[in-house]
């Protein structure tokens, strides 16, 4: 099981969510101690998801940023009434969020940054 279950299926049960409302669609961060997802609780799992509500296709770079990194997906087009996401997969807490704390970020095409207020995971 990975964080991709975030992006595709809903909200893992233990999961923290946060999300920030924009002009033209919502930015939606997931993350996971790594204890509910793989039974490792060394890692965490996370995903970053923006739904486009309004406005022109735009090009997006979604991402996860922590006290240690910045880590990005590949870019990705949407267009109103569309979804996209990027799961980071399992990553260590110890060397990438040793505060248990992580946001969603994105960049946008027509501006930005944009980020998620932070979610304390584990």
């Amino acid at each position: 099981m990975t964080a991709a279950l975030a992006v595709t299926t809903g909200t893992v049960a233990h999961a923290k969510t946060t999300q920030t409302k924009l002009t033209n669609g919502v930015l939606k961060f997931e993350a996971n101690d790594g204890g509910h997802v793989s039974g490792n609780s060394s890692l965490f799992y996370s995903a970053t998801t923006y739904t486009k509500t309004g406005g022109s296709r735009v090009d997006v770079i979604l991402k996860l940023q922590t006290s240690e990194i910045v880590k990005a997906g590949p870019k990705k087009s949407v267009s109103k009434g569309q979804t996209v996401g990027h799961s980071f997969g399992g990553l260590s807490k110890a060397r990438y969020a040793p505060d248990c704390r992580a946001s969603g970020l994105m960049n946008a095409s027509n501006g930005g940054p944009y980020w998620t207020p932070s979610v304390k995971f584990c």
